[in-house]
């Protein structure tokens, strides 16, 4: 199993997304998830096989309940990394020892924690410029061609078993 372990803010919205945003016509996750960045995540989902696994601080919370919806209704089936203290790569490597099935992985953050250690620094696709001042610009294509290239595009019988 490939996974993505997946951030929210800085990663699926951005500077200009909030500036743009029609907060008064949105609700749920759409009031502060890009839905585009949605579309680019599926992409990569779609090309590598990959799962998702959600790291975002709010996973637990409301906020976090309505990300998993909007996840699920574009397709993105998501598990959620376990909660030991808000130590992010305390908790991916958690979530790793209880799913030994996991071939390879990738996270994508726009910050650096403390807790990364040296082999999941070698996992990471830091994403944005916003260093958890600002939400930067997001997921981009570019990083999508990274986690393809990463993790490789899925093999011919992962299409047949899937359908």
């Amino acid at each position: 199993m490939k996974v993505i372990f997946l951030d929210k803010d800085g990663v699926l919205n951005s500077d200009d997304f909030f500036d743009r945003a029609d907060k008064e016509n949105s609700e749920g996750a759409e009031i502060d998830v890009d839905i585009e960045k949605v579309k680019l995540l599926k992409q990569a989902l779609d090309t590598t096989g990959a799962s998702v696994v959600v790291t975002a601080s709010a996973r637990y919370t409301r906020s976090g309940k309505a990300l998993m919806q909007l996840l699920r209704d574009n397709q993105i089936f998501a598990s959620l990394t376990p909660l030991i203290g808000n130590e992010r790569g305390t908790e991916i490597k958690k979530w790793l020892s209880e799913h030994p099935d996991t071939e390879d992985f990738v996270i994508l953050d726009d910050e650096i924690f403390d807790s990364y250690d040296d082999y999941l620094m070698q996992k990471l696709i830091k994403i944005s410029d916003g260093n958890g001042m600002s939400f930067g610009e997001g997921l981009l294509q570019k990083d999508i061609d990274e986690i393809i290239k990463r993790l490789g595009r899925k093999r011919q019988k992962e299409d047949e078993e899937r359908y």
